[in-house]
């Protein structure tokens, strides 16, 4: 790694290390750049940014309002990525630090995950490598995306792409739900559907890709959404796991209410072992549950993107300027 230029302010990383290109631009600019793991709890976040002038959040690490108060010399904190909601609560009032996050940097790249995770469902890959791994050999008959109604539930950015892709490559027939209209839409073979409840029940496979926000949506799909979506349904998610409600879920996998779930995360990140879940989902991985280490968004080019938009937060911020993806509470 370069050397910086001189030592002035310091930023924390957390979770994956930026590349190379952002690191000389911020090291140039005489901002030295530290790194720490992305799982800590909100006192090891704490410790970490002693010091530091600037905070990139691109770990699991989940901060209350109250944190920034304990952080004196903080300037800046950006989340990389765009729902910024589930990891860092905005003060309520006036605050010195500048928030700011990297919108839509990812989309594809977790629309694309979102498009593995229902081949991956659909088409029982990891259940049957996993069987095949273990000795057993299985010939089974699978569903085909080709021709099936995929359900998108959330049309922003990368709900749009989800839809796009599928319906791209394999002529899927798109449903969607959104909370507000989206009358650019009209003009594309995509289906609006009056209510997430008629979504699921009208769908092979629902795509969830809207929003969490704390608080206010948890637990949004529940029992009822898994019921219509019956036993030949799945249900893919890589946004928040908390916008499903565990409880649910699990009883729907347990009782084969659905044909089987994918998240990209989960309630407790990292996993606890299966046997000390307090959910009781980890048991159904990897045949009727599949889940991913909240990586959806994590592609090389992705990453370069965001860290583009991100440097260019810190460096506005550096020059006592408003960030160009600031964030506001």
């Amino acid at each position: 790694m370069t050397a910086p230029a001189h030592t002035g302010r310091r930023i924390v990383v957390t979770g994956p290390a930026l590349p190379e290109s952002a690191v000389r631009t911020l090291h140039a600019a005489g901002i030295e750049v530290t790194g720490a793991p992305g799982d800590l709890d909100e006192e090891g976040v704490v410790k970490a940014l002693d010091g530091a002038w600037g905070y990139l959040l691109g770990g699991s690490e989940r901060l209350s309002a109250r944190t920034w108060d304990r952080l004196p010399e903080l300037a800046v904190a950006c989340f990389l990525g765009t729902g910024y909601s589930s990891f860092m609560e905005l003060p309520t009032g006036p605050s010195r630090i500048r928030f700011a996050n990297t919108p839509h940097a990812n989309a594809v790249a977790v629309a694309e995950m979102t498009l593995a995770h229902i081949l991956d469902l659909v088409r029982s890959v990891t259940r049957t490598a996993t069987e095949v791994a273990s000795g057993r050999w299985s010939e089974r008959t699978t569903p085909s995306l080709a021709g099936a109604r995929l359900g998108v539930a959330g049309m922003g950015h990368v709900g749009r792409e989800v839809a796009r892709m599928a319906h791209a490559a394999f002529g899927t027939e798109i449903l969607y739900w959104n909370r507000s209209p989206r009358p650019e839409l009209d003009a594309l073979p995509y289906t609006a559907v009056p209510s997430l409840t008629e979504l699921f029940a009208a769908a092979d496979v629902v795509s969830v890709s809207f929003t969490h926000e704390p608080g206010g949506n948890d637990g949004i799909i529940g029992t009822e959404h898994l019921r219509a979506l019956g036993p030949a349904g799945y249900l893919v998610n890589v946004s928040r796991a908390e916008l499903v409600d565990p409880s649910a879920l699990r009883s729907a996998l347990a009782e084969g209410t659905i044909a089987g779930a994918s998240l990209d995360g989960y309630y407790t990140e990292p996993t606890p072992p299966p046997t000390a879940d307090p959910h009781g989902l980890l048991s159904f991985a990897p045949t009727r549950l599949l889940i991913t280490p909240h990586s959806a968004f994590n592609s090389t080019q992705a990453l370069t993107r965001v860290a583009e938009m991100a440097v260019a937060n810190l460096l506005a911020v550096h020059h006592d300027e408003e960030p160009p993806y600031g964030i506001h509470a």
